[in-house]
């Protein structure tokens, strides 16, 4: 398998918070113990598309996209596991993400089908999105994901863009990491992948996956705290030592056969359907394979 070893950056409620995996290996301090137990256990970074965490860090959600299963802390928010699962008159959800909230309630959630979303957020994030709603064509049916920040800050994810909402009380001047990265990738055809980060605890820490639609070359870039940034040079380095390629191959090719055990059990003679078993196999090789990475100017 081509490509390279995916990375996932996870940001908890401090600078010494945080999860950190690349390739095979991971980093992980001062994380709640369901997911600290999680990504000792049950986290496959090559299989892990998005892991989305709240402000305190004690809810989490992370989706393992081989067995299409979410996993989750156990006392969760009982209307997302509602989402999660698409029981008790929810529709089903395939991404969950959290604002600057110190209610446990507050979440934004995007449904498997295109136009199905639902968020219970703060009044700002409401009003802000009915405007779009009305103002942005198509918003609904292009929506995939928001990312949030400190603050106001917001990132709504489309299939053909993204339109970033940064909050001036924390983002004051155009020198700001995030405003400048942001400024960098607009109007350029890229998108934001679900697997990216902004830091609720500081405004100036990120981590972005640009990609542009229908291309396997992913666009890293990020502003990590230091402990942050130094352990993920130092995974990057194990990475690359031939013993670990070859381990990590090894098992990329075993969640493939995962994979592809549960699209073909799903698999049926409508067409539709076999058009979105093979996208969803194309989207498990591109987790898999980490796609071509061009790592951009750290901020």
């Amino acid at each position: 398998m081509s490509g390279n070893p995916n990375t996932i950056v996870v940001l908890g409620p401090s600078p010494e918070s945080y999860y950190v995996g690349h390739g095979r290996r991971h980093f992980v301090q001062n994380m709640s113990p369901s997911f600290t137990n999680h990504a000792k256990t049950g986290l496959n970074i090559s299989m892990t598309l998005f892991t989305s965490m709240s402000k305190d860090g004690q809810t989490w959600v992370n989706h393992n996209i081989a067995t299409d299963k979410f996993h989750f802390n156990a006392d969760i928010n009982q209307d997302i596991k509602d989402h999660l699962s698409g029981l008790n008159g929810k529709f089903a959800s395939d991404f969950v993400s959290f604002p600057d909230s110190d209610n446990p309630g507050h979440y934004f959630v995007k449904g498997k089908d295109d136009g199905a979303w639902n968020a219970v957020l703060p009044n700002y994030f409401i009003e802000e999105l009915s405007k779009m709603q009305r103002e942005v064509e198509n918003f609904d049916l292009g929506l995939t994901g928001i990312l949030f920040g400190m603050g106001k800050t917001h990132i709504c994810l489309f299939k053909g863009g993204f339109t970033a909402d940064l909050d001036d009380e924390y983002i004051t001047s155009t020198d700001h990491p995030l405003y400048k990265v942001l400024l960098q990738y607009n109007d350029s055809g890229y998108c934001i992948e679900r697997g990216s980060t902004l830091c609720l605890y500081d405004s100036r820490y990120f981590f972005l996956k640009f990609k542009k639609p229908g291309e396997s070359t992913y666009n890293l870039s990020w502003n990590l705290p230091p402990a942050i940034a130094q352990k993920l040079a130092e995974l990057k380095e194990t990475a690359q030592k031939p013993e670990e390629q070859m381990a990590l191959m090894q098992e990329d090719q075993m969640w493939m056969q995962v994979a592809q055990a549960r699209i073909n059990s799903q698999m049926q003679n409508s067409k539709v359907l076999s058009d979105m078993m093979v996208r969803a196999g194309l989207s498990i090789y591109a987790a898999a394979s980490g796609g071509t990475v061009v790592e951009t100017t750290r901020w």
